[in-house]
């Protein structure tokens, strides 16, 4: 594994701290059935909460104090424009042809048109974002979800998407930086992932601030959004799941 490959997988754990917040989620809900090391996932979270209270909030409020909104635009367009590649190679493992064509063609736009995919001219031209992971593709092919757990630095997950999480790293362009340049490959690991990392963090500040912060019960509250999401992504609900939180891609 080179440096960069490890570095990512860290990384990918701390941007997909899967923390949000939304009205329309019911903490009560009784998700207690796929959850059988609940003990050890509350210690796990409170560590998660740790990190977050005293690294990324701080730095994602320095981040977003000191950034212009037209730079923060663009980062986040550019690492938006990095998971096409895995959301076209997704579609195609379902048999999605039309939307993986799709999905080509606005990487294609953007790239050509849109600075490298800093800017979005193709949404305007009809093709928004329609993003989608090897978890999913797995369901598609009716693997259960399995269990729920909490990952250090990581944040929620359960066993079908811990596995589709991996498998998305081999669709990320930017984990084959280190054979293209091997010499850079430490800065510019350090320097993606971090970025990355603390822009995340700072788009999705309310909800971030809401679950962690203002929740009674924020493991409860968590638990909640991600499985609701997750499941209603798998049944192809898009409206209920555009009602929760879009914030647990790893990108």
């Amino acid at each position: 594994m080179t440096f960069f490959e490890a570095a990512k997988r860290t990384v990918v754990l701390l941007v997909a701290l899967g923390l949000s917040a939304c009205a329309t989620v019911d903490p009560n809900a009784d998700f207690s059935e796929v959850d059988h090391y609940e003990g050890t996932a509350r210690k796990i979270h409170e560590f998660n909460l740790a990190v977050d209270r005293t690294v990324l909030r701080p730095l994602s409020q320095g981040y977003d104090f000191a950034t212009p909104e037209l730079v923060k635009f663009l980062i986040g367009n550019g690492f938006s424009h990095l998971t096409l590649p895995r959301d076209f190679a997704n579609y195609l493992l379902q048999g999605d042809i039309k939307t993986a064509l799709e999905t080509l063609g606005r990487f294609t736009i953007n790239t050509v048109l849109g600075a490298g995919g800093f800017l979005d001219p193709a949404t305007e031209f009809g093709l928004p974002v329609k993003e989608t992971d090897f978890g999913l593709t797995l369901a598609k092919y009716g693997v259960g979800e399995g269990t729920y757990f909490i990952v250090p630095f990581f944040g929620p997950t359960t066993t079908r998407d811990g596995i589709g999480r991996v498998v998305d790293l081999a669709f990320d362009p930017t984990s084959y930086i280190g054979y293209v340049k091997p010499s850079l490959s430490p800065e510019l690991a350090i320097g993606l992932l971090g970025l990355e990392t603390i822009d995340f963090r700072d788009r999705y500040r309310e909800a971030i601030d809401g679950i962690l912060y203002e929740s009674e019960d924020s493991y409860v509250s968590l638990r909640a959004v991600y499985l609701q999401r997750r499941r209603a992504q798998v049944a192809g609900q898009d409206d209920a799941a555009s009602a929760l939180p879009d914030i647990f891609d790893s990108n």
